[in-house]
This record gives structure tokens, C-alpha cells and sequence, in this order.
């Protein structure tokens, strides 16, 4: 039982009539914003399910593998695994929730599942970044009850599309970086910078590097230090804190961009940019309002400001 521990949980249940969209055939719908407290408790997939995560942070356990879920991933849950979901305490999550099954003559959503059970055949983790795809279940929602003309063909159009994006992701992801396998150290080191400077948001772990560049993770930090002059951790740790300075200056909260940057709390994060640039993440965006008011005070560029963090 998981609805008296929650702030707020909207669900559209059909398992006793399941919504016949076409291709594809939905059983539940929903949006569910934890507590700290909350848990979800183990329980068997009766049909096929993405939990894709709003806000928040918290782990899923699916067969007994262990992930941790920040916002824009995507868990996949196929029938028969059983799985449960833990809120984080500092930042409860908030997560949208499907469950679907597929009409096996329609032959591309049929289609579609049996390649994500093939990308993810033997794999422990399911969980698949999925940046700016919030979207996808607010239309579903529109639609689910709307009576809308052919509102059943767009929430398969609409889901489908989403499959195919997590199925690109997955292929992306198995991939290496760079293929063949680069040998020049130098440019070694050049695409390790330029993956981590285009995904700070999305890396888990460093050693992920292994599979991405095809080396073993010893051998990708001592040539990284060796061509750059810095250390692998020094240099990922810059990504994110220019990252997160754009997202200040974009107006993001900052408990928005610790959650983004995959940071375990709002309290560690805080302390890192303190560290990084002396100041806290408030604080820089307080000088950033000051500075871009200074300018507007003063067009013609007379008063000297003080330039930003870099």
C-alpha cells in the first residue's frame, strides 16, 4: 500500500478493462509526488511499465538490482520482474507512471518491445536518461479520457515515438564513444573532455568511461592526467560547476540543479560550489542579478564589473 504515504498520487487504473488504443493497450496511467517517507512496496509487473522521474530523487529495485533515479531517467519494467521504489528523504521524488501491454498484430509496437527486451537481455540496469521528455505523459493524460477525435492513435503514436527514443538512447549508450578505438593519446583525451562537457547531466559514474571509450578506466584517468594536466575527477567536477552556473543564470532552483547534476543532496551540492568557486549557488546568482542590473544602469559600459566564475 503506497497512497497514505503520499502528498499526492493521481491514477487512472484500467487492469479490469484496459484502454484499447490500437496498437497498444494501456492498464494504468498516473503521477505520483512522494513524501520522504515514502516507499513503494515489492510487487510483481502484471504488464509492461516506465516510471519517468519528474523531480526528486529516490532508487528503484527491480529483481533485486538496486538504481538510483534522478530526474529525466527512465526505468523499464517488463511482466513478471518485481520491483519497488524508495523516495528520498531530502528530495522526495515525483514521477509519472504507464503501464501498457502490446496487441501483437500490430507489428510495430510489437516490434518495439522485442527490441528493448533484446537491448536490455542480460542486463541488471534498466534506467535510461531521458532529458526533456516530460511531455509525453501530460499529453497521454489529455487524451486518456478526453473522447477527443482519434485521441486512442495518438496515445500509441505518442508512446510509441517515446519507445523509439528510449531504444535509440539504449543503442547509443551500447555503443562506444568513438569507434575504432582510438589510439592517439591526446585525442583520447580530447573526446573524454568533450563527452563530459556535453553530458554532465547525465553521467552516473565515471567509470562508465570504460564502456563509452573502450579502456580500462586505470589507464583512461593516468592519460587524462598526463595530456590534461589535471586529474579526470578535477576536470568532470569543472563540467558540472559551469553547468550549474548556466542553470543559475537561467533561473533554475537550486534544488533543481543539484537533483540535475546528481548530486546525493542540495547540502553537497552547496558545499562543492562554495568550494569550487567561494561563494554559495544563492550567492552567485545575487551577483549575477547585480552585475545584469549594472549593465542596465549603465548602457554605455562605463562601470567596471566583476566578471563571473568560469
Amino acid at each position: 500500500m503506497i497512497g497514505q504515504y503520499n502528498l499526492y498520487h493521481f491514477e487512472n487504473n484500467f487492469f479490469d478493462n484496459p484502454k484499447n488504443c490500437g496498437g497498444l493497450r494501456i492498464y494504468q496511467l498516473g503521477e505520483m509526488l512522494c513524501r520522504p517517507t515514502t516507499v513503494v512496496s515489492p510487487h510483481q509487473q502484471p504488464c509492461y511499465e516506465l516510471t519517468y522521474v519528474l523531480s526528486g530523487r529516490g532508487k528503484t529495485i527491480t529483481n533485486g538490482v538496486e538504481c538510483e533515479l534522478y530526474p529525466g531517467d527512465c526505468a523499464i519494467n517488463f511482466p513478471g520482474d518485481t520491483h519497488s521504489i524508495v523516495s528520498d528523504p531530502e528530495a522526495p521524488l515525483r514521477y509519472a507512471f504507464c503501464g501498457f501491454m502490446v496487441n501483437d498484430e500490430d507489428p510495430v509496437c510489437s516490434g518495439l518491445v522485442k527490441e528493448l527486451h533484446r537491448l536490455f537481455e542480460g542486463t541488471s540496469e534498466r534506467i535510461l536518461h531521458m532529458k526533456e521528455e516530460n511531455n509525453v505523459f501530460y499529453e497521454i493524460f489529455v487524451e486518456i479520457n478526453s473522447g477527443n477525435f482519434m485521441a486512442a492513435e495518438l496515445i500509441t503514436a505518442t508512446l510509441s515515438r517515446f519507445l523509439i527514443l528510449l531504444i535509440r538512447s539504449k543503442r547509443q549508450k551500447s555503443k562506444s564513444f568513438y569507434l575504432p578505438q582510438i589510439k592517439n593519446e591526446a585525442m583520447l583525451t580530447y573526446q573524454i573532455q568533450r563527452y563530459l562537457y556535453h553530458h554532465a547531466c547525465e553521467i552516473r559514474k565515471l567509470t562508465d568511461l570504460e564502456q563509452i571509450f573502450s579502456y580500462n578506466y586505470h589507464y583512461i584517468t593516468k592519460c587524462f592526467k598526463k595530456i590534461a594536466g589535471e586529474t579526470l575527477g578535477d576536470y568532470h567536477t569543472k563540467c558540472r560547476m559551469n553547468t550549474a552556473c548556466k542553470m543559475l543564470s537561467e533561473g533554475i532552483s537550486v534544488t533543481q540543479i543539484s537533483e540535475a547534476l546528481r548530486y546525493s543532496s542540495i547540502h553537497v551540492f552547496t558545499r562543492s560550489f562554495k568550494n569550487y568557486f567561494g561563494m554559495t549557488p544563492s550567492e552567485y546568482r545575487s551577483r549575477l542579478k547585480q552585475s545584469v542590473a549594472a549593465v542596465r544602469d549603465d548602457p554605455k559600459g562605463d562601470t567596471p564589473h566583476e566578471s563571473q566564475p568560469v
